[in-house]
C-alpha cells in the first residue's frame, strides 16, 4: 500500500492543481503514505463520500492515535467530551440534534443582520489602508484582519479578548489540520483546549466581557433555556464555532481570491459593471481557489471509492480542491470566470449532512469585502512574488504584495 503520492508534498502548495489534474486521470482513487489515507479527487467520487453514511465524521480518535502513537485518554477527558460532541465530528442523529439547537444563531433574520454589520465592518477594513498607499502586503494588512473585526461585531468576542482567544486558536490549528507532523505536545494542546471551554462558559453566563448584541454569541446565550442541546454541549459548539472562526479559511479565501482578481483583471471589470458577475464572485473565488483544499472522513465498513477498495477503519481524504477543478464538470476548470454558470456546485463548504454552518458568514464576508475593495480600488496588480504557507489542507498566502493602482 505505500506510495509516495506528490500530494504529501509540500512544494505543490502554491499551485497543486496540476498535480490533482494528473492525479485524477491516472488514479483518482489511491493511498497516500504522507496523509495516512486514500485520498479521493475527482468531483463525483467526493460528492458521494460527502453524504455516504458508510463514512463517518467521527475521526477524531483516528487523528489522535496517527499523531500521538499510543497516547490515550480516558473517556471523560475533555478532548473526547469536546469531539463527541460537536457538530464538525459527529454523525446523525446527534449531529442534527446540535446543529438544531445553534439555529437560533443561524437563522435568516440573524445573516440579514450579519450582512449589514460585516459590510459596515469591510468598508471601514479597507478604509484603514493609507491614502497614499501605492503597495501593501494584502495578507497581514486586509485579509487576517477580516475575520477578526467580523469576529467582534458579527460574532460577538469581545475585543478586549481578542489577545486570549485568537493565539489559542492559532495553537490548536495546528493540531486540527488533520493528520500530519505535531509540532505543539499533547498536554499543552488540552490546556488550550479547557481554557476556551472555561472562556465560552463565562461568555455564554455573561460573566465575561461584553458581548455585543443581536451577534452569534448573543443569540446562542439568549436560546440556551430553549436549546435542544445541553448547556455543556452548547459550550462545545461555541468553542468549536471560536476555532473555525480564526482557522485560515476566511483569510485565505479572502487573500487567494485577490490574487486571482489581481492576475485577472478583467473579471474585476465585469465584477463592477455585471450584477450577475457580482453576485457569483464568492462561488467562483472559492472554487477557483478553495482554502480548505480537502477534509475527511473514515470508513465505517469496507467500502468501494471509484472501484478502489477501502478498508473499514482507514481515513479518506475528500480533495475539495481537485473536484472544484474536475473538467467532468467544470468546463475550462483552469479560467477564473465570474460569468460561470455553475460555480455553485464547488464543494468548496461541504454538502449534505455536515455543509458548513458558517459558510453564509463566510460569504457575506468575501462578498462584502471584494464589494468595498474594488469600489477603493478597482486596478489592484499584483507587485511581487507571492508567499504561501506550508499547510495543503488550508491552504494560504503568507505574503500577497498587491499594487493598488
Amino acid at each position: 500500500m505505500h506510495n509516495s503520492s506528490r500530494l504529501a508534498d509540500p512544494g505543490i502548495i502554491p499551485d497543486p492543481y496540476p498535480v490533482y489534474a494528473e492525479l485524477a486521470e491516472r488514479e483518482p482513487v489511491h493511498w497516500c503514505d504522507g496523509l495516512n489515507a486514500w485520498a479521493v479527487l475527482r468531483y463525483a467520487d467526493c460528492a458521494g463520500a460527502l453524504t455516504d453514511s458508510r463514512l463517518t465524521a467521527e475521526r477524531m480518535e483516528e487523528v489522535l492515535r496517527v499523531k500521538f502513537d499510543g497516547r490515550s485518554v480516558p473517556p471523560g477527558n475533555i478532548y473526547h467530551r469536546f469531539t463527541k460532541n460537536v457538530m464538525m465530528y459527529t454523525d446523525p442523529p446527534l449531529h442534527d440534534s446540535l446543529r438544531r439547537s445553534t439555529h437560533p444563531a443561524f437563522s435568516r433574520a440573524a445573516h440579514d443582520h450579519y450582512g449589514e454589520v460585516i459590510r459596515r465592518v469591510t468598508a471601514d477594513l479597507v478604509a484603514t489602508v493609507p491614502r497614499r498607499a501605492t503597495e501593501i502586503d494584502a495578507v497581514s494588512e486586509l485579509a487576517l484582519r477580516l475575520p477578526v473585526r467580523t469576529s467582534v461585531h458579527a460574532f460577538g468576542v469581545p475585543e478586549e479578548d481578542l489577545d486570549f482567544v485568537v493565539p489559542r486558536v492559532n495553537a490548536l490549528m495546528t493540531y486540527w489540520s488533520g493528520p500530519r507532523d505535531q509540532p505543539m505536545e499533547f498536554d499543552r494542546l488540552l490546556e488550550h483546549l479547557t481554557e476556551l471551554h472555561t472562556y465560552a462558559r463565562e461568555l455564554i453566563r455573561g460573566g465575561r466581557g461584553r458581548v455585543l448584541p443581536d451577534t452569534v454569541i448573543a443569540r446562542l446565550a439568549a436560546a440556551q433555556e430553549d436549546a435542544e442541546a445541553t448547556f455543556e454541549q452548547t459550550t462545545h459548539q461555541l468553542v468549536l464555532l471560536l476555532i473555525a472562526l480564526y482557522a485560515p479559511t476566511t483569510p485565505g479565501s479572502a487573500s487567494s481570491g485577490m490574487l486571482s482578481f489581481a492576475r485577472n483583471q478583467q473579471q474585476i471589470g465585469r465584477f463592477l459593471s455585471e450584477r450577475a458577475c457580482a453576485d457569483n464572485a464568492v462561488n467562483e473565488v472559492v472554487r477557483y481557489n478553495a482554502s480548505n483544499q480537502f477534509t475527511w472522513r473514515v470508513a465505517k465498513e469496507d467500502l468501494e471509492i471509484g472501484g478502489v477498495r477501502i478498508e473499514k477503519g482507514r481515513c479518506v481524504a475528500l480533495f475539495l480542491g481537485a473536484a472544484n477543478r474536475d473538467h467532468r464538470v467544470f468546463p475550462r476548470p483552469d479560467a477564473f470566470d465570474l460569468g460561470r454558470a455553475n460555480s455553485g456546485r464547488n464543494l468548496s463548504f461541504g454538502s449534505g449532512p455536515h455543509s458548513c454552518l458558517g459558510r453564509q458568514i463566510a460569504g457575506l464576508q468575501l462578498k462584502w469585502f471584494f464589494t468595498a475593495l474594488f469600489a477603493r480600488f478597482p486596478k489592484i496588480r499584483l507587485a511581487g512574488e507571492p508567499e504561501w504557507h506550508r499547510n495543503l489542507e488550508f491552504r494560504s498566502l503568507r505574503f500577497l504584495p498587491l499594487g493598488l493602482g
